[in-house]
């Protein structure tokens, strides 16, 4: 083999190894590196309220069902997913641009009887994770605009292991904070208590802004059935409190199988145009 084509051949096996390993090593090349999972429901309210989460990857669904304790504690906009779709997260999550969610919404206590410490309106929004065949430790759980109105804390999230047993989600890791950049913005940041499962809302962001901005978490277990996120609304209005839900998963990386469908052919072209010349 002369000097020439040996330098030509050497050069173009460069070019194919760099090609394959920036393939493999940023996922960002390829497209953003989380997709939102897509919404639809009956648009019914209260206890017959019914909404799926579907992955955009083929991995399956979400069943999200409410359960409220009584007529009275439900809103007016529970289940109305519309009214919160499309929302945006693109500080957290690059790329994804505008995204679907879901909507629940609780009344507050009747503030015209307040009563001995005044009555509790209460709701349970349970995501049914049974139905989701990706990887849960890499699902991201999203919530949105919960009340900073009433003492602190109003809402509850505890996850239904596999055991059956409803225990705190003391093994979320904390993905971030970010108002929705479509909806109304936050006016204190949420806060998740992971001994407890006690969302509060400590810190001030925006004295001009409502109720609270968006915190999103990971680290699901497997074998997770449930998410239960609970409300306890004390009186105030009989409007109500409200608030977005949200999934996102890790988009797959390209296989190995596409990156050489991908680059040998261009090393191969560039071989052949090196060993022309």
């Amino acid at each position: 083999m002369s000097t020439t084509l040996r330098v030509s051949f050497r050069t173009a096996g460069c070019c194919c190894l760099w090609l394959i390993l920036l393939g493999a090593s940023s996922s960002v090349a390829w497209g953003a590196p989380y997709s939102f999972l897509s919404v639809s429901g009956n648009n019914v309210s209260g206890n017959a309220a019914s909404t799926t989460f579907s992955s955009n990857n083929f991995n399956g669904t979400i069943a999200v069902t409410h359960v409220f304790s009584s007529p009275a504690a439900v809103g007016y906009a529970d289940n109305v997913n519309s009214l919160i779709n499309p929302s945006q997260f693109t500080a957290l999550f690059p790329g994804t641009g505008q995204v679907q969610g879901h909507l629940a919404m609780t009344v507050y206590g009747d503030p015209s009887n307040p009563g001995p410490g005044g009555p509790v309106n209460t709701s349970q929004v349970i995501f049914d994770l049974t139905g989701y065949n990706g990887n849960l430790p890499d699902l991201v759980f999203g919530i949105w605009n919960t009340t900073d109105e009433i003492a602190l804390p109003a809402y509850n999230v505890q996850l239904l292991d596999a055991n059956s047993m409803l225990v705190p989600p003391t093994s979320l890791i904390y993905v971030g904070n970010q108002d929705n950049q479509l909806q109304v913005a936050g006016r204190h940041k949420m806060q998740l208590n992971l001994a407890t499962g006690d969302i509060t809302a400590p810190t001030l962001i925006n004295a001009g802004g409502t109720h609270t901005d968006a915190m999103f978490y990971k680290g699901i277990p497997v074998g997770t059935q449930q998410i239960v996120v609970t409300a306890h609304l004390t009186p105030l209005n009989l409007i109500g409190d409200g608030v977005g839900y949200y999934f996102a998963e890790p988009l797959p990386e390209p296989t190995s199988g596409l990156l050489l469908a991908v680059g040998l052919p261009l090393c191969l072209a560039i071989w052949r145009r090196k060993r022309r010349g």
